[in-house]
């Protein structure tokens, strides 16, 4: 579904990001994990587009993304960035109103999928409020839920693309959207890559981890077979001891 191929991304000479080879299916949660400056935020932009490579290709459904029609993109590509700056006073569901404009969708449509996908990231209960107002993790579901209303026309399986999206999330909250995230891999055929610095939460939702440092790929595949403690060692500089719950999933700590 997803390509990337020679992708390297620099800037005043200085190397930011380099993936000779990386791929994704449909269905598939990749968690991307690294310590700071690694990279993980550039992967996103340039994923997007909003950082243009200096050499290599991305490809989505076979197509090159330099090839794809801007409104087709907007239906099959969404990204939920660390933080979005609005200062207008817009009511909570008029920002998750913003997700329809590349789609097709009457009034009564509009309204129908706006509550769909606020009650789906828990923020229905204050549609009302003024984002302004709304705490930070508040403000992040709420744009989720818009990125999700933006993708629901999509005719092949969309890419959703999270940068730290449990950053401002309580702890209840967190596991909450990252089991919706879940489940719209594996219910809708969403693929999925999501910046995440929780290595025992990429352990238990993710289907395959993407390990960077200093701009370089040095691992991926399974949770179990990337995060071993030797790793993190190396990786993060901690010695962590790994147990496994009832469920054999691992769990560092």
């Amino acid at each position: 579904m997803l390509t990337i191929e020679n992708l390297l991304i620099q800037q005043e000479h200085r190397q930011i990001l380099n993936l000779p080879i990386a791929s994704l299916v449909s269905g598939e949660f990749i968690a991307v994990l690294g310590p700071n400056g690694a990279g993980k935020s550039s992967l996103i932009k340039a994923i997007c587009g909003e950082w243009p490579a200096s050499q290599g290709q991305i490809y989505l459904h076979g197509n090159s993304l330099e090839h794809w029609n801007r409104e087709l993109l907007a239906k099959h590509l969404g990204v939920l960035p660390q933080a979005s700056q609005l200062s207008f006073p817009f009511k909570a569901q008029e920002v998750v109103a913003i997700g329809s404009t590349p789609l097709s969708l009457s009034l009564r449509e509009i309204n129908y999928a706006v509550q769909k996908w606020m009650q789906a990231t828990d923020t229905w209960q204050f549609a009302d409020r003024l984002y302004t107002s709304l705490s930070g993790g508040e403000r992040q579901r709420v744009q989720l839920a818009r990125v999700l209303l933006q993708l629901s026309q999509a005719e092949r399986a969309p890419l959703l693309l999270l940068d730290e999206p449990t950053s401002a999330q309580d702890l209840g909250q967190q596991h909450q959207l990252l089991n919706l995230v879940k489940s719209l891999c594996q219910e809708n055929g969403f693929a999925v890559i999501s910046i995440l610095h929780d290595v025992n939460q990429a352990s238990r939702y993710a289907d395959k981890v993407w390990l960077l440092k200093q701009g370089e790929l040095v691992a991926q595949g399974s949770p179990l077979q990337v995060l071993q403690p030797e790793t993190v060692m190396k990786i993060w500089g901690y010695q962590p001891e790994l147990f496994f719950n009832s469920q054999g999933q691992q769990i560092l700590v």
